[in-house]
């Protein structure tokens, strides 16, 4: 159906709809620029805490190296129980956030602190060429970056990796993508409530408002259609006789003016006489019956 030949109310009906897709559109591209502005920022500070950690590691073995030929340990075992010990009282960072440093045996990736999750006094090793631990491959294989990928537990993260060049160790920096995601997705479900809920009393305002004139308009326009059915109009050119003024029909017959004009249009006569017609009349002394 094309929009001239809508009814008013179903325009109504249509601009609201409109205005609804508009409104989710807008308000999809807002939390999408918000969440993806988020996620750079949370990237960035895993890369920074991993890059910042790794180095720590690195002096503290370079350290110990130098300093530490006596420990009955070893210098690398020796950095490591530090490692251990420092990070035996951390809980990680928001609700899902952790390290996890582990080495390569093998095939196995061995992992040497701690699980936040689960298995957490003896976190169990992954095998090398699992779909798992995406970000402590790519760590143990000496690469820095970072990733959105599957961590140990099978959870998809968004994870920063560093190389622990002296120790030969992989560290990951991680925090789960659903705790990222949570709050945009509570307040894309509160904005969106809240804005069909404006957009519903704004219809409803609207419609109450608009009603009587669209009532009013319809009517009119309903008067305005009848009177033009009921309109008979004169059109092209009439054949009219010079002299006493008759009108030739379609026919080919001669008619008095009035009568062709009553057949065409709903016109009716009555007949009178102008001030020139009755002066002529009134000095012959004829008057007509």
């Amino acid at each position: 159906m094309h929009m001239n030949g809508m009814k008013p109310k179903r325009r109504v009906v249509l601009l609201i709809v409109i205005m609804i897709l508009i409104t989710a559109i807008v308000e999809s591209i807002t939390i999408g620029i918000l969440y993806q502005t988020a996620l750079e920022q949370e990237t960035a500070r895993l890369m920074e805490t991993a890059r910042s950690q790794a180095r720590l590691m690195e002096a503290v073995a370079r350290y110990d190296k130098k300093h530490s030929r006596n420990d009955p340990l070893g210098p690398v075992a020796g950095t490591l129980s530090q490692i251990i010990e420092a990070h035996r009282n951390y809980s990680g960072f928001g609700k899902t956030g952790e390290f996890t440093l582990a080495r390569l045996e093998g095939n196995t990736i061995v992992f040497i602190l701690r699980h936040r999750h689960y298995d957490l006094d003896e976190p169990k090793p992954v095998p090398f060429s699992s779909p798992l631990a995406e970000p402590m491959k790519l760590a143990l294989s000496g690469k820095s970056g970072n990733i959105i990928g599957k961590d140990y537990r099978g959870e998809t993260v968004l994870a920063a990796f560093e190389f622990v060049d002296v120790l030969h160790l992989g560290i990951v920096a991680k925090i789960d993508m659903a705790e990222i995601r949570a709050p945009f997705i509570k307040a894309g479900i509160i904005s969106a409530i809240i804005g069909l809920a404006s957009l519903l009393l704004g219809a409803l305002l609207f419609i109450k408002v608009t009603n009587p004139i669209i009532e009013g308009l319809s009517t009119m326009v309903n008067e305005l259609r009848e009177s033009l059915n009921n309109v008979k109009t004169l059109k092209g050119l009439l054949p009219i006789c010079a002299s006493c003024k008759k009108i030739r029909d379609d026919s080919g017959y001669w008619n008095q003016i009035e009568l062709y004009i009553m057949d065409h249009s709903d016109a009716d006569f009555s007949h009178s006489l102008c001030p020139d017609c009755a002066e002529k009349i009134m000095k012959k002394g004829y008057y007509p019956q």
